[in-house]
């Protein structure tokens, strides 16, 4: 296996604890991974403002695959470099499913979270980061104000309790032309357009940086990990992914409770290390 030279962090699940925190035994082994020269970006299915918040508390690098890879954004630049919305004909007619079920959903486009009232009663109860307060925009109707206003739509993100209200919800979704519906955690659904995935845009970001999937490793636990797990030379799964993100993986480290993600880029740096050593060793 190749060295090293990027890490692709997913965030909820995996870089943050059960309580939605950046340990600081995480931060530390990021810190780490950056001085040996190895980039350590963040790549999650939040929207920018949220992402960067965490993103600075991980001291991570400055690119970040964000609204589960229909967008790349920048911590320094407060906003996305790169958008990959969904049709617009097919992203009204899924949040209009969304909205006529009832479903507490955000929309997101660019660096902007559109929410109703209703959602906002939801969300608020448990989002109260900086990134959250400052991305949301509260409107009446999110299908309405999007059609009034012609705007893409990057992603849709929905979240019940209720799994056959979930189950129920994802196969009228599925029906819709154009769009891709996938989960990051039992309660919740995401849409995209087919074309985005967070493999495809970490590819994108890994040349914005100079190297390439064949040098990357990814911590992920879950579907909207898939294609990044599947993309990259290193895939680790994190101990409470689910199954099928195991069966992926080359490696498993512990669960998000018990400092996983440090403990995975802790053994990377070993591999590298190790890289570095038998090269010395056969005069390369």
């Amino acid at each position: 296996m190749n060295k090293i030279k990027l890490i692709a962090l997913d965030l909820d699940g995996t870089a943050l604890t059960p309580q939605n925190k950046v340990a600081e035994t995480t931060t530390d082994a990021v810190r780490r991974a950056r001085e040996a020269g190895v980039h350590v970006v963040v790549s999650t299915g939040r929207i920018c403002g949220e992402a960067r918040d965490f993103a600075i508390d991980l001291d991570a690098d400055d690119l970040m695959v964000t609204s589960g890879g229909a967008t790349l954004s920048s911590i320094s630049g407060e906003g996305c470099t790169m958008r990959m919305s969904m049709p617009w004909e097919a992203a009204v007619r899924a949040a209009a499913a969304v909205e006529r079920i009832g479903m507490i959903a955000m929309i997101y486009v660019g660096e902007t979270l559109l929410i109703t009232p209703y959602d906002d009663l939801g969300f608020g109860s448990y989002k109260t980061n900086e990134g959250y307060l400052t991305s949301k925009k509260v409107v009446p109707s999110v299908t309405e104000y999007i059609a009034d206003h012609h705007l893409s739509i990057d992603k849709i993100f929905v979240r019940s309790q209720d799994p056959v209200t979930l189950l129920r919800t994802r196969a009228i979704l599925e029906q819709i032309p154009g769009i891709r519906v996938m989960s990051s955690a039992a309660d919740n659904l995401e849409v995209i357009t087919p074309a985005a995935d967070k493999g495809t845009a970490l590819g994108m970001l890994c040349r914005d940086l100079g190297t390439d999937l064949d040098h990357a490793a990814a911590i992920g636990d879950s579907e909207n990990d898939f294609e990044m797990l599947r993309a990259v030379a290193l895939p680790i799964a994190m101990g409470n992914a689910s199954g099928e993100v195991k069966a992926l993986c080359r490696w498993e480290t512990d669960t998000n409770a018990e400092d996983g993600v440090a403990h995975a880029i802790d053994r990377i740096l070993a591999h590298n290390k190790a890289c570095d050593e038998q090269a010395e060793n056969s005069g390369i």
